[in-house]
């Protein structure tokens, strides 16, 4: 047996140095064999995924600006592949924790401004990126030291600014605004890690959502030699959804639940910044994204809704409820994912640090959301079960199909549903809100209907 072990993990390690992820796959899912995957071939499975989706080959095939998201190539496939082996084996424990409908806050999708602000207890405006004053305080800073400089060196103070606004449009052409950047983290040093907790929470999400990583940068430099980024961002996490691939480019019916996943990893990065700094400065760029991703979904039938204003305003504050949600849930993870990025960490390290995280916290992959969202009253009710510590938690089924608890209640003799939230609702309560949930569950399979 233990010649066995030895030549399977040999074979592991020449193909994985060869970056050979096809055969490293097929091993990994052959059940006949035991592979003690070492931290050091954790990693490297991961460096041969940032090779598989690096190759120019890959990228040439997401390079169209009019497409809704990626088409599926066969190294981003294989990325896929990867991902599904090793959670099989075991290895992944909290990739897809948050796949599959298994939200946090369940119930209706219908999320206001006050509703929002109770079930997190943050202010709205927190979760609103604001408009940066980094250009205004670097133009000052640029415009002091031009100043001094002409006056020491008797130079023209015009040719100075000249000469300044000719070297910015030649770091943002060559450098993808790097030189720029440097002076930003020099007058800021607050902003590097505010740009490394905004990653963290989109790295964190997709991953959590079942969405494969397939790199992270925090810098223009960075983003510039990196071909998946191609100098088009001055930070990024570059992640693949295949199921929403397939259904965007026509291979399969666009669902919700795609729609959604994509919409809570957007909105991650505003909802890790919030957090931690009490106000998102950056993610305007991400909420545009997401207007940008639904408004360029077209129904496919005259009963099908266009994406509007106020549901997209919707969407992005459910998004950002989720998202919220999860980081806090996986906070350890949260924070070691931090760690590793500080330290310049490359894939494999940062879901190493995810999945150690989840060791040695005991971290519980959550199975039942916090509590549901009812659509009563004005703005809508976050009914939970219990409270503790300042937060509520409700015990219903994971099914996303599940549209709030008390539909659930008439089926407590089947269910785990405390009695204490039956009591809370008369029976004629009951029916009404019963009536009310079946009437919303067939809106939305009509609507869903109406997108194929």
């Amino acid at each position: 047996m233990s010649t066995l072990i030895d030549s399977a993990e040999a074979q592991l390690d020449k193909y994985l140095s060869a970056s050979d992820l096809p055969s490293a796959i097929k091993l990994l899912n052959d059940d006949s064999t035991t592979i003690n995957l070492t931290r050091d071939r954790f990693i490297s499975i991961f460096a041969a995924i940032e090779d598989a989706t690096s190759a120019p080959s890959e990228n040439q095939l997401i390079a169209d600006p009019d497409q809704i998201y990626p088409a599926v190539s066969p190294g981003r496939s294989t990325m896929t592949d990867a991902y599904s082996a090793l959670k099989s084996r075991g290895h992944l424990l909290a990739f897809g924790a948050a796949g599959n409908g298994n939200v946090l806050a369940g119930g209706s999708k219908t999320v206001v401004p006050k509703l929002l602000e109770e079930i997190l207890s943050m202010k709205m405006s927190s979760l609103t990126p604001q408009p940066s004053n980094t250009l205004l305080v670097a133009g000052a800073v640029l415009a002091t030291a031009e100043a001094v400089l002409a006056l020491v060196t008797g130079w023209d103070f015009s040719v100075l600014a000249l000469l300044t606004v000719l070297l910015s449009l030649a770091d943002r052409l060559l450098l993808n605004g790097a030189a720029f950047e440097f002076l930003q983290r020099l007058i800021m040093p607050s902003y590097a890690e505010k740009v490394r907790r905004h990653e963290a929470g989109h790295f964190l999400v997709a991953y959590l959502l079942g969405c494969p990583v397939e790199g992270c940068v925090l810098s223009p430099l960075a983003a510039l030699k990196d071909v998946r980024f191609a100098g088009t961002v001055s930070a990024g996490t570059s992640f693949f959804d295949k199921e929403l691939s397939l259904q965007v480019n026509g291979r399969k019916p666009l669902t919700r639940d795609s729609i959604d996943r994509f919409s809570v990893i957007v909105m991650a990065g505003i909802a890790a910044e919030a957090i931690h700094f009490g106000q998102a400065d950056g993610g305007a760029g991400d909420e545009m994204a997401l207007v940008r991703f639904l408004t360029q979904i077209m129904p496919r039938s005259g009963g099908a809704r266009l994406w509007d204003g106020d549901t997209i305003k919707n969407q992005a504050r459910w998004g950002v409820l989720q998202a919220v949600l999860l980081i806090k849930r996986y906070k350890p993870c949260y924070d070691a994912l931090c760690d590793a990025l500080e330290r310049g960490g490359d894939l494999g390290e940062c879901v190493y640090a995810i999945e150690k995280a989840v060791r040695d916290n005991n971290v519980v992959v959550h199975e039942q959301p916090l509590g549901v969202i009812l659509d009563r009253g004005e703005y809508g009710v976050w009914l939970t079960d219990t409270e503790k510590e300042g937060d509520k938690q409700l015990t219903v089924p994971v099914d996303s199909q599940t549209p709030s608890a008390p539909a659930l209640s008439m089926l407590k003799g089947e269910q785990n549903v405390k009695n204490e939230l039956v009591d809370t609702l008369s029976e004629e309560e009951v029916l009404r809100e019963y009536k009310a949930v079946m009437e919303k569950k067939l809106k939305d399979i009509d609507d869903k209907l109406g997108m194929l």
